[in-house]
């Protein structure tokens, strides 16, 4: 499944209520780290089609990111049903790819 850059806050609880599986880059321009991790994120969309990858740019949705507690980039948010199952700080491809496993 491809990656969907969200927009606006609606359009990401909107999208969060209507899948099962979400992880969450948030992620913004100027991030090295996030830069690193962004194909990473990429190649792990392509391989776990049952699951909805989303980039919030907390520039552009920083409401988003005060919502869920975001104060380092990148974090990674997991969620089954809606309900965050696990979060991933910084550049940590072991940790993010522990988290969609976990899904």
């Amino acid at each position: 499944m491809p990656i969907v850059s969200v927009d606006d806050s609606d359009h990401f609880y909107r999208l969060l209520n209507s899948y099962q599986k979400v992880v969450v880059d948030f992620t913004a321009s100027w991030c090295g780290p996030c830069r690193h991790m962004s194909p990473i994120f990429s190649d792990l969309s392509g391989r776990y089609r049952d699951i909805l990858f989303l980039t919030v740019d907390i520039d552009k949705v920083g409401g988003i990111a005060r919502d869920y507690n975001v104060t380092s980039l990148p974090t990674f948010k997991a969620f089954y049903g809606r309900r965050q199952q696990n979060t991933v700080v910084g550049a940590n491809r072991p940790g993010l790819e522990y988290a969609i496993r976990s899904l």
